[in-house]
C-alpha cells in the first residue's frame, strides 16, 4: 500500500496518467486538476502544476529523455511542452488546427529524436506531427482508422509506433526517412 507523507500533496480528483522518469528518480501524476511532480525515492511531491491546461483535465504527462521537461496534453486538445527549472511552458502545440475540446483521454508523444511531438487528433482521425521546437506542423498522417485512437506508444530508439482504439486493434507504424 502507498501512503503519502503529506495528505496534502494528494490528488482531489481522479488520477489518469502515471509516468516515470528514465532514471526512475521522478515520477509525474496527471490529474482532471492538473499534474504533479514526484521524487520516487521519498514519496514527497516536488511540485504542483494546478490547472495546467486551464480548467480541462490533464489526458497525459510524460518526461523527455533527459528527465528537464514535461509533456503534457489535456482535453483542451493542445499539448504543452514545460521547462521543470522554471515551471513554465516553452512551447504549446495544437493538433491539426480545429478549434474546441477534446472529448476522449489521447496522449501527446515525443519522436524517438525528439525532434517532433506527435498529437492524434480526434476529429479528423489522424495524427498530427508537429516540430517540438517551433511548434510548426509538419504533416497530417492518416492512421486508417474509423475509431478515435484512445492510446499512442512511440519507440524509445526507432521511428515506430503502436496506436490503439475502440476498433479493438493495435496498429504498429514505422516511419523510414525519406531523402528530397
Amino acid at each position: 500500500m502507498f501512503c503519502l507523507l503529506n495528505p496534502q500533496d494528494q490528488h482531489t480528483d481522479a488520477i489518469c496518467s502515471v509516468n516515470y522518469n528514465s532514471s526512475d528518480i521522478m515520477y509525474v501524476t496527471g490529474s482532471k486538476k492538473g499534474y504533479k511532480l514526484w521524487d520516487s525515492v521519498s514519496n514527497q511531491c516536488i511540485t504542483t502544476f494546478e490547472k495546467a491546461h486551464d480548467s480541462a483535465e490533464v489526458c497525459s504527462a510524460i518526461f523527455s529523455k533527459n528527465s528537464k521537461y514535461i509533456l503534457s496534453r489535456g482535453k483542451d486538445s493542445v499539448a504543452k511542452l514545460w521547462e521543470l527549472s522554471t515551471g513554465r511552458t516553452l512551447v504549446r502545440y495544437t493538433g491539426a488546427g480545429l478549434s474546441g475540446r477534446q472529448v476522449h483521454r489521447t496522449q501527446a508523444v515525443s519522436h524517438h529524436t525528439e525532434d517532433y511531438v506527435l498529437l492524434p487528433h480526434e476529429r479528423t482521425i489522424s495524427l498530427c506531427c508537429r516540430d517540438s521546437r517551433t511548434a510548426e506542423r509538419r504533416n497530417l498522417l492518416p492512421l486508417g482508422r474509423s475509431t478515435i485512437v484512445r492510446c499512442i506508444v512511440h519507440s524509445p530508439t526507432n521511428p515506430g509506433f503502436l496506436t490503439c482504439s475502440d476498433g479493438l486493434r493495435a496498429r504498429f507504424r514505422y516511419r523510414t526517412s525519406t531523402t528530397d
